[in-house]
């Protein structure tokens, strides 16, 4: 069978939750070996997020499938001990915490260099390691607020994405920052620190207003769904729901005009040119819905595609799984849980052509549901494992 691209390579990850998580379990699927540490007891936070199958949170399962369970009490001296062993035997450590929590511990990193002079240490903060900000705890709605990025979403209001997009987006700069640290320590065994800001993330997607504020001193209004240096280029309303149309080209337009029969409006002064349309963009809005409102979203994705303009219906999760694009690409995966049985994951969207990316593998179903395995590998005798499970250092499920 052929090797996942990082077998061999082992991870502690010490982080909850999603941001950090999140890249840990595209390491997992990678084929890297993730020590998943939790606290004793109730685990890592997301262990109590819904959706729930006899009681075991699907959320935390999605997010950290592939990886083995370690429960440590960090506060007390022998849990310390413990995380420390590990250090000293992994390639890279992995967290989230508020900036300076592990260093109050007295387990930060450069105790933990110590012990490893070539670690690879990873670390995802609200708002960076200094600055006025940085002891402060950080949400991804709260990085979106204070980026600016909620400024820009919305057309009456501000509006936050949909989903976690601060946290997911800074949990792949973190998978990007280790491996690229990766690649270093191959070439020099040398470690180095990667450190990520959810605000700098959620910032870093503000690039546009960013440009246009460079060259004009102003910051462009919200535009909702319809992108501000192209007209028509966003949502309209179809029979069924709504459909997404991008023009970007003016050939595109007069396409446009022609499968909605409306001609005439290509060479109208108002409309001639993508400056004249962004300047009456609800205008041309209105004009074409007059035309869209009454078609299929499918049907005018489908006429719109076949002469080159981009087109695409505006789908549901559930409508998109069901797609024979979807069904082709294999985004979607089956993992079986032990105690849920099979339930549907996304499939982890990176594809190499000669080694294999596989998500079909467990959570740990409880916390600490390895910990007698994983202290033994680290060489630890029955005795002493059961000692530190007496004295609530260590938790292990009977």
């Amino acid at each position: 069978m052929k090797k996942r691209p990082l077998e061999g390579v082992k991870i502690l990850d010490l982080s909850q939750v999603l941001s950090a998580p999140f890249c840990g379990m595209i390491l997992a699927d990678l084929g890297a070996e993730v020590i998943k540490v939790e606290r004793p007891g109730d685990g890592d936070i997301s262990r109590a997020y819904g959706p729930y199958m006899n009681d075991i949170s699907l959320y935390f399962c999605q997010y950290n499938r592939g990886k083995r369970g370690l429960a440590v009490d960090m506060r007390t001296e022998a849990g310390k001990g413990v995380i420390m062993d590990l250090v000293a035997q992994v390639d890279v450590v992995m967290e989230n915490f508020k900036y300076g929590t592990l260093e109050k511990l007295g387990i930060g990193y450069d105790e933990m260099l110590k012990v490893n002079p070539t670690l690879i240490y990873g670390s995802i903060s609200g708002f960076g390691t200094h600055g006025p900000l940085s002891h402060l705890p950080c949400m991804d709605i709260i990085a979106a607020a204070r980026s600016g990025l909620v400024s820009q979403s919305g057309i009456d209001v501000p509006i936050k994405p949909g989903f976690s997009l601060c946290d997911t987006w800074a949990g792949l700069h973190l998978l990007r920052g280790l491996s690229m640290a990766l690649l270093h320590k191959q070439r020099t065994n040398r470690g180095v620190r990667v450190d990520i800001a959810m605000l700098d993330c959620a910032f870093y997607m503000c690039e546009a207003p960013v440009l246009e504020h460079s060259l004009t001193g102003k910051f462009a209004d919200r535009t909702g769904n319809h992108d501000p240096l192209f007209a028509p280029c966003g949502e309209f309303a179809a029979r069924d729901g709504n459909v997404v149309i991008a023009v970007t080209k003016e050939e595109e337009w007069i396409a446009l005009c022609e499968v909605l029969e409306l001609s005439s409006l290509a060479e109208e002064p108002r409309f001639c040119n993508n400056e004249s349309r962004i300047n009456n963009r609800e205008l041309l809005i209105t004009e074409l819905e007059c035309v869209t409102s009454s078609m299929g979203r499918y049907e005018i994705e489908k006429k719109l595609c076949e002469v080159g303009v981009p087109a695409a219906a505006v789908q549901t999760v559930a409508e998109f799984i069901n797609n024979p694009q979807t069904q082709e690409l294999d985004v979607i995966t089956k993992i079986n849980q032990p105690g849920v049985g099979d339930y549907t994951a996304v499939n982890t969207p990176i594809r190499f052509s000669k080694t294999p990316v596989d998500p079909n593998a467990e959570a740990p179903s409880f916390p600490g549901a390895h910990s007698r395995e994983i202290l033994s590998n680290l060489g630890y005798s029955q005795e002493k494992i059961e000692e530190l499970i007496e004295s609530g250092a260590i938790y292990q499920s009977a």
